[in-house]
């Protein structure tokens, strides 16, 4: 993380603009703590990614709250389209609003540069692919997929700067892990998917048990029962010999079925 922060300083220097990515599903945990301290006085635009995902009542009151605050804040769906176009009208204003600086001073009038900055797998490439119309920059459904810094050309003479996700250095608190672990944004391999599994399905048997029914053919009461994995299991036929459920192919399928869209679309934490 520090020597990521460090890459992140030096890019910086370069840019007018920051598009901070976060998950509209976890649009407070999946952002970097302190980020204003790290930007100065830098404009940025909070882009909440994967809207599609997240309940859109509580996205809306997620937007209010940012704007509220005074951060500039659009969700998005990378994968349609939807938001890019007001994302696209927030970079406008602030380009007009940065070359009519400079025409002031007398400087000549140069591309604007921006930068994309959040964690690993929040959708940062999705989103410049997005609105570079093409598939410029690399993409993935696991962290780490961009290894190192690509600037794009765009409309409206801009440049854009995709960086690889770093992650802060508590980013193992107890909770936050396993939430970014539910999304998709932590380290693969770090967390033991059967505690993400039981996250999500406690989450899910508070918010709307009958997913869980429908989706994996239980019955209310296995679905609320004492072992939701030992149930879904099951009834999928994830087994080891002896008849042995195998917990960790459940869990794997659970969390893998939660960060699609399968179970439906949740907001994880509200304002």
């Amino acid at each position: 993380m520090p020597a990521g922060i460090k890459s992140l300083r030096q890019y910086l220097k370069f840019v007018d603009i920051v598009l901070e990515v976060a998950d509209a599903r976890l649009p407070a945990a999946s952002r970097y703590p302190d980020l204003g301290t790290i930007l100065g006085n830098r404009t940025r635009i909070l882009v909440l990614t994967r809207a599609d995902l997240a309940d859109p009542v509580a996205t809306a009151r997620w937007l209010e709250v940012f704007q509220a605050g005074g951060t500039p804040a659009v969700a998005v769906n990378a994968r349609t389209g939807e938001g890019v176009r007001a994302l696209r009208q927030q970079m406008a204003g602030t380009a007009k609003e940065k070359r009519g600086k400079l025409a002031q001073k007398g400087l000549r009038a140069r591309p604007l540069r921006v930068m994309a900055l959040g964690i690993p797998n929040v959708g940062k490439s999705s989103l410049l692919n997005r609105l570079a119309g093409r598939g410029a920059a690399r993409t993935g459904d696991r962290p780490g997929i961009t290894r190192g810094p690509q600037w794009i050309r765009i409309e409206g003479n801009m440049e854009l700067l995709d960086t690889p996700g770093v992650l802060w250095s508590h980013w193992q608190e107890p909770g936050t892990a396993l939430w970014l672990g539910a999304i998709g944004c932590a380290p693969e391999g770090i967390l033991p998917v059967t505690e993400i599994a039981n996250l999500v399905g406690e989450f899910l048997l508070g918010k709307a048990p009958e997913v869980l029914v429908t989706r994996y053919g239980i019955t209310r009461q296995e679905a609320e029962g004492a072992n939701l994995l030992e149930a879904i299991g099951r009834r999928r036929g994830y087994l080891l010999p002896g008849g042995i459920v195998d917990q960790e192919k459940t869990a794997l399928a659970l969390v893998n079925d939660f960060r699609a869209g399968y179970l439906g679309r949740f907001t994880l934490e509200l304002p």
